[in-house]
C-alpha cells in the first residue's frame, strides 16, 4: 500500500503546485503527472499480488481495468503534450531542445506503441505467430521500459526553470525521489512476475 500512498501524495502535490487552469502551461505538469504517476501506475499495480486494489478480482477483470486506466493515461499524456506544444508555439519557443523535451516525446511515442502491444493480447492471431504467453512477457517487459522512460522524463522536468522556481530545498529532493521509488516498485513487480522462481 506504500505505492498508493506515494501516488496520491506526489500527484496531489504536483497538481497543487501547477494549479491547473492558472495558465496554459499549468496543464502540462498536471496532466503528465496524472497520466504517469497516477493512472499508469495504478494500471500496473492492478496486477500486483501485494498492492492491487482488485486483489480478489479475476485476471479478466484486472485486464479490463488495466486497459481502462492505460487508455485514460495515454489520453492525459496526449493532453499534457498538447498543452506544452501549444504553449511553446504561441510564445515562439523552440520545441524539444532539452533532455526533458527529448525524453518526453520519446516516452509519448513509446507508450503509444506499447498500447498496440497490449491490443495484440486481445487479438493474438494478429501477433505473427507469437504465443500469447510470450506476448504477455514481452508486453510486461516493454511496459517496464515505458514506465522507466516516464520516470526519467518526470525527474528531468524537476530541473526545469519552472519547477526549480516553485519547489526548493527538501521538497524538491522529496519530489525527485518519488518517481524513482515508483519506478523501482514497478520493475520489482514485473521482474517477480516473469522471472522463474526458485522452489
Amino acid at each position: 500500500m506504500v505505492a498508493h500512498f506515494i501516488v496520491v501524495l506526489f500527484t496531489g502535490f504536483m497538481v497543487y503546485t501547477a494549479w491547473p487552469g492558472s495558465s496554459l502551461f499549468s496543464w502540462h505538469p498536471t496532466l503528465m503527472t496524472i497520466a504517469f504517476c497516477c493512472l499508469m501506475m495504478e494500471a500496473i499495480l492492478i496486477f500486483s499480488p501485494e498492492s492491487s486494489l482488485l486483489a480478489s478480482a479475476t485476471r479478466k477483470t484486472k485486464a479490463k481495468f488495466h486497459w481502462i486506466f492505460q487508455v485514460s493515461a495515454i489520453t492525459c499524456a496526449l493532453g499534457g503534450f498538447s498543452a506544452i506544444f501549444a504553449n511553446k508555439w504561441l510564445n515562439g519557443y523552440p520545441h524539444f531542445t532539452s533532455w526533458h523535451g527529448l525524453t518526453g516525446i520519446s516516452t509519448i511515442v513509446y507508450i503509444c506503441i506499447q498500447a498496440l502491444g497490449g491490443v495484440l493480447q486481445f487479438y493474438p492471431h494478429l501477433a505473427f505467430g507469437i504465443k500469447l504467453v510470450d506476448l504477455k512477457k514481452y508486453h510486461a517487459t516493454s511496459g517496464t521500459i515505458a514506465f522507466s522512460l516516464a520516470v526519467a522524463t518526470l525527474v528531468l522536468g524537476m530541473f526545469s526553470s519552472w519547477f526549480t522556481s516553485v519547489v526548493t530545498g527538501t521538497a524538491w529532493y522529496a519530489c525527485a525521489v518519488c518517481p524513482g521509488l515508483l519506478g523501482f516498485i514497478v520493475t520489482r513487480q514485473v521482474m517477480n512476475s516473469i522471472l522463474p522462481h526458485k522452489k
